[in-house]
């Protein structure tokens, strides 16, 4: 049995020469003869250090060399691996035409679309909305797509969907010492203001740009 795709190699590194070529390239290794000889016939595989060393006498990547040798790259080889997406791994999400003014419940006269996704992208994501405003400028502009996680807890430092005497609007939550909430905009011509009533729809845990539909944004803190 012979390697013939690194005989070739070694050949064309030879100067197209044979004969010599195995003596020659023991010579640079600093190995033996019989050691490039079984190479060739595929009696043995060089190690890594060797793999490289080769590689850069014959200027081919590495990962040329290994596939004539069958050796995994396995930096490569994990590049490569998928999770193919099922059921079990994905979520298909309400993309809602507007915001209802009956959030957190909507219908499906509501849903314009969905969006299968793998859950971990958004863990928890409920539904996504379009931004209603320019209050969270300039993280959220008004038109993008934001991913929302219910929930009726105020959480402190978090953009989050709420409703009030005023609508439906998006807001940082901010919890006064006394526990009042205030709600605040990252939008500078926008003032803070103690709603009179206030029910909070959901967290806002990710956007998708209208400009680029194929940038999405993980947020943390707005």
């Amino acid at each position: 049995m012979t390697n013939n795709d690194f005989r070739k190699m070694l050949v064309k590194w030879h100067g197209d020469i044979e004969r010599g070529a195995q003596a020659e390239l023991a010579r640079k290794l600093n190995v033996t003869t019989a050691m490039v000889a079984f190479w060739v016939t595929g009696r043995q595989k060089p190690g890594e250090e060797n793999l490289k060393k080769i590689a850069k006498l014959f200027a081919m990547p590495v990962s040329a060399l290994k596939a004539a040798f069958g050796v995994e790259d396995k930096e490569f080889s994990r590049s490569l691996r998928v999770t193919p997406l099922t059921d079990k791994n994905t979520i298909s999400l309400p993309i809602l035409a507007d915001v209802p003014a009956g959030l957190p419940e909507f219908s499906e006269a509501d849903v314009e679309t969905f969006w299968d996704i793998p859950r971990w992208v958004f863990p928890g994501a409920d539904f996504v909305v379009k931004c209603n405003g320019d209050s969270l400028e300039p993280k959220l502009h008004q038109g993008d797509y934001c991913v929302i996680r219910k929930t009726t807890e105020p959480i402190h430092g978090r953009a989050m969907v709420v409703k009030t005497e005023r609508g439906i609007c998006m807001k940082v939550i901010k919890k006064l010492s006394d526990g009042t909430i205030q709600l605040c905009s990252t939008n500078p011509k926008y003032k803070p203001f103690i709603p009179e009533e206030l029910t909070i729809v959901g967290l806002i845990i990710g956007s998708w740009s209208r400009q680029d539909k194929e940038n999405w944004l993980g947020l943390t803190e707005i």
